[in-house]
């Protein structure tokens, strides 16, 4: 069997096997060598792929890992063809029919959907308990649009939403960093080589999930639920591969209780310096790499001098 041909369940079922604390390692790796069919090298190699060494140590910051579906905004129009749609064209305003996440680190991906009348008021309720505790939220072109339409529902049912929490929008920070030819989820997948995103069968879905009888609805809504599910798997393991590219967002060593003379991006203390440089206004910053994850970051002189001059 090749790496290439496992499902999103396989790879669920390694994760949940190799984070088993209960057996050995030596013990989880022959069972998944023998469950698999290949051999023990393989199954390291696996395990590498999968990132699943990071995820033997959970970040003590709040990783917050989540995707939504929503629905389709429904207007009058004139004619067909490409024309303005005013605000007094809509018929219904588009919602949320989804939630799907998980915390970094941990196993089980959870799900909220609306509700029989394809109202999202209780979904949103449930799900910003969730949200509300993250030190950080990490999706696929979540900056531009799952972030903004949490808040937007959260307006229109009058609930808390916190609306400073950090994000990390994949897409944003592939865009920023690296010239490929295409930004999508799907290509960037592939190009890492991580969990395929899952393909589902276009308009028919919605359209079944909207407008169909109760048995089609709760049948593509089901269909739904398992892509967004697996769009979290793949949007966990891509952040995993970037975030050794794309610095970091939050203090991950600060939120563990130890300096700043840390990683920011596992808490590591086991740094060291690659470069010194300035910024244009001439303050000196050091351009230090943990040896613990590999990744990159900056530090400010005084944190560096204070440390290193003890």
């Amino acid at each position: 069997m090749k790496f290439k041909e496992l499902n999103s369940l396989d790879r669920l079922h390694f994760r949940e096997a190799y984070q088993n604390k209960e057996i050995t390692r030596k013990e989880t790796q022959e069972y998944l060598s023998s469950h698999f069919e290949i051999n023990i090298r393989t199954v390291r190699k696996w395990a590498k792929r999968l990132q699943l060494g990071l995820r033997d140590t959970i970040d003590p910051a709040k990783i917050l890992v989540y995707d939504i579906e929503t629905s389709r905004l429904t207007a009058k129009m004139w004619w067909t063809g490409k024309q303005y749609v005013g605000h007094n064209q809509i018929v219904q305003e588009p919602k949320i029919i989804s939630i799907a996440w998980k915390w970094l680190g941990t196993d089980d991906v959870e799900f909220l959907t609306w509700d029989k009348n394809h109202c999202d008021k209780k979904m949103m309720q449930k799900f910003l308990k969730v949200y509300n505790e993250a030190d950080l939220i990490v999706g696929q072109n979540n900056d531009r649009f799952d972030n903004r339409w949490i808040n937007a529902r959260a307006m229109k049912h009058d609930l808390d939403v916190n609306v400073y929490v950090k994000s990390f929008d994949i897409m944003k920070q592939t865009k920023r960093l690296f010239r490929l030819p295409s930004y999508s989820m799907g290509y960037i997948t592939k190009y890492l080589g991580v969990t395929l995103k899952q393909s589902h069968e276009g308009i028919h879905m919605w359209d079944m999930i909207e407008d169909g009888n109760l048995s089609q609805q709760k049948e593509y809504l089901d269909k739904m639920i398992e892509y967004n599910i697996g769009d979290i798997i793949s949007t966990e393991e891509m952040y995993l591969k970037l975030r050794k590219y794309t610095g970091h967002i939050i203090h991950i060593g600060v939120f563990n209780g130890t300096s700043k003379y840390s990683c920011p991006n596992c808490g590591g203390s086991d740094i060291k310096l690659l470069k010194t440089t300035t910024t244009a206004a001439g303050t000196i910053q050091r351009i230090m790499k943990c040896n613990e994850c590999d990744v990159q970051f900056k530090m400010s002189n005084a944190t560096f001098l204070k440390q290193n001059l003890k």
